[in-house]
């Protein structure tokens, strides 16, 4: 079951300002030494060695494939593919510098009419067979964490005149199914939510312990963004706390569609006046931003 958690814009120049956004809450990333031990528990005649070799010998084949040329199709997962970044050269030709526009990576300076034609290149995976959006809706089972469901019960319980500290504080109602990652105790420290502490809300008791966690910030494409918590800015590889609101502001190259992702999972990017806005919740783990201030809308990835 994937579960979910919810963080509120709080972007008053955003049109989402004030909505409130599901996100997944990840319980653990799992290398190629553990889908091997995984996989090899499920009644296969391989040992968890074998298997792991063959793991690591696809990876560098699938990389090998793909700087080729070639793309490489999983079958019911994805289709993988190398694409490219472009500078957006104004000549094929410029005869000031006797220069041609060239099949290669580098960086194209302001002055230039023609150099170098590609800026990155960048890994695509485009969704195929049971792994479309399509097939994920129909087989995906959700669920609140614990920490989604009080808040919800004591949003309830407030706007019905209660106290918010009772219900559903071990986060199990019938809409959210099965075990929650989070721990009942997050639950019932969300009581404080409906008291007048300035600290309280959305924190719950437990999240008042202030763990960091490291966000590192990757960014490509030719448009500008940044990154900001309160007002200032946050740089790749600063500490965040679990549940502290960060806020991205984009302005893409012209005629293009910015994306980030935050823990491979999609950022809702609202735009307006040609900058796109954004915001995320900390997760309670080292996370990472993936910026493109860049991206066509027509850049091959799956849109479905």
């Amino acid at each position: 079951m994937i579960e979910l958690y919810l963080t509120q814009n709080n972007n008053s120049k955003s049109d989402a300002y004030g909505k409130y956004y599901p996100r997944v809450s990840y319980k653990q990333t799992l290398n190629i030494h553990e889908m091997a031990v995984h996989m090899a528990e499920h009644n296969t005649p391989f040992s968890e060695g074998t298997i792991e070799g063959i793991l690591r010998d696809f990876v560098k084949c699938v990389r090998e494939q793909t700087l080729n040329g070639n793309t490489v199709k999983v079958d019911n997962l994805a289709i993988f593919k190398v694409s490219v970044m472009g500078n957006g050269c104004t000549e094929l030709y410029d005869a000031a510098t006797d220069k041609t526009i060239s099949a290669s990576i580098g960086t194209l300076a302001k002055t230039d009419k023609t150099g170098p034609a590609v800026q990155s290149l960048k890994l695509l995976a485009q969704a195929t067979g049971e792994y479309t959006r399509e097939e994920l809706n129909k087989d995906g089972k959700l669920g609140w964490t614990d920490k989604a469901a009080a808040e919800i019960a004591a949003a309830k319980a407030s706007a019905n005149g209660g106290n918010g500290g009772g219900g559903s504080s071990t986060g199990s109602d019938s809409g959210s199914g099965g075990s929650q990652n989070q721990g009942g105790s997050q639950g019932g420290s969300q009581s404080g939510q409906q008291g007048g502490d300035s600290q309280g809300g959305l924190q719950g008791g437990g999240q008042n312990q202030e763990t960091g966690f490291a966000l590192t910030i990757t960014a490509s494409g030719s448009g500008s963004a940044s990154v900001t918590h309160n007002g200032n800015v946050v740089t790749s590889g600063a500490s965040l706390n679990e549940d502290d609101e960060v806020e991205i502001s984009i302005t893409p190259a012209e005629d293009q569609v910015p994306t980030a992702t935050l823990n491979g999972s999609t950022i809702e990017l609202t735009e307006s006046e040609g900058v796109y806005t954004g915001n995320f919740a900390m997760p309670a783990q080292a996370s990472t931003l993936v910026i493109n201030t860049g991206a066509a809308d027509d850049d091959g990835f799956d849109k479905d």
